[in-house]
C-alpha cells in the first residue's frame, strides 16, 4: 500500500507489477497492464489511481476501468503526483535542458492540460490548489502564495490540508505549513526529518534521528504530539483519514511482505 484516499480508498502494488486497489479492506478488481515499470502516486476517494508509466514515460490515470495515458507537452516525461476527490490530477513535466513543470489535468477537461508552474508539483487538495517543491501555493483562479519561507524550501508532502518539508539552512527540523502558508509547527530532530504521510487530523509519520541518538526511526506525531516510533517489521507508507497507518508487515516466515494496515488510537 503506497497511497491512500478518501472513503476507504488505498492502492498499491504487486512484486511482479499489478496495480492494486482496496476499499474499505476489500480488495477491488484493477484492469491495468501488469508491469514493473508502472508506479502508482496517489488514489482518490473513487478510486480512481494515477501515477507514472516508464514504458511510455508518461502520466497515466486509472478511472472508469480503463488505463489512460495523460496528454503531455510534445517532448516531455510526466508523472502524476495526486489526484483529488474531483478526478483533477496533477504532476510534473520534464525536457532536458528545460526546468520541470508543474501540470493540472482537469477531468472536466479531457485531452487537455494546464502548466501552472516552473516547478515540481507535490500534490493537489479537494479545492484544486496545488503546492509545488519550493513552496509556491497555486489556485484554480490563476493566483499564487507561497508558504512561509518560499522559495527556499523543499516540500515533500501535501495532503490532508498540511505541506511538510524542509527549510534551507535548517538542518534540523521539519516544517509543517497549513494552506494559508502559515507555519504551523516545526519538528525538532538530530537530522532533517523526512516526511511521509499526514492527514486532515494532524496524524505524521516521517522518518527520524532522534535527538542524541545514531539510528533513524519512523515515528508517528498528531499535531505536535510524539506519540513512538514504529517497529522495523512494520513499512509504513501513508496515513488514512480514518487515522489508520497502511503499509507491509512482514509475513510470519519472514520471507515476503503482505499489505497491512494499523489503527492509531
Amino acid at each position: 500500500m503506497s497511497a491512500a484516499g478518501s472513503n476507504g480508498y488505498l492502492a498499491g502494488q504487486a512484486p511482479d507489477g499489478r496495480v492494486l486497489l482496496w476499499h474499505n479492506g476489500q480488495p477491488v478488481a484493477v484492469n491495468a497492464p501488469v508491469s514493473t515499470s508502472i508506479s502508482v502516486a496517489g488514489v482518490n476517494g473513487s478510486g480512481e489511481i494515477v501515477g507514472y508509466d516508464g514504458r511510455s514515460s508518461s502520466a497515466f490515470v486509472y478511472r472508469d476501468g480503463s488505463f489512460q495515458t495523460l496528454p503531455a507537452p510534445a517532448g516531455t516525461v510526466t508523472s502524476a503526483t495526486a489526484i483529488n476527490d474531483s478526478g483533477d490530477v496533477v504532476g510534473s513535466a520534464y525536457k532536458f535542458p528545460d526546468p520541470y513543470r508543474s501540470v493540472v489535468w482537469k477531468r472536466s477537461q479531457p485531452g487537455a492540460y494546464r502548466i501552472i508552474a516552473d516547478d515540481v508539483a507535490i500534490g493537489i487538495d479537494n479545492a484544486g490548489s496545488v503546492v509545488t517543491e519550493k513552496g509556491s501555493v497555486w489556485s484554480p483562479d490563476g493566483t499564487t502564495r507561497g508558504l512561509a519561507g518560499s522559495p527556499n524550501l523543499q516540500v515533500q508532502v501535501f495532503q490532508g490540508g498540511y505541506a511538510l518539508g524542509q527549510a534551507f539552512g535548517d538542518y534540523t527540523g521539519l516544517h509543517k505549513w497549513d494552506t494559508t502558508g502559515s507555519l504551523v509547527h516545526r519538528y525538532e530532530a538530530q537530522d532533517r526529518p523526512t516526511p511521509r504521510s499526514v492527514n486532515s487530523h494532524g496524524l505524521m509519520v516521517a522518518s527520524y534521528t532522534p535527538v542524541g541518538g545514531t539510528e533513524r526511526e519512523l515515528g508517528v506525531w498528531r499535531g505536535a504530539t510524539f506519540l513512538g516510533n514504529i517497529t522495523a517489521e512494520r513499512r509504513v507508507r501513508v496515513v488514512t483519514e480514518t487515522d489508520e497507518l497502511a503499509g507491509q508487515r512482514a509475513s510470519a516466515d519472514g520471507q515476503t511482505w503482505l499489505p497491512a494496515t494499523w489503527k492509531c488510537s
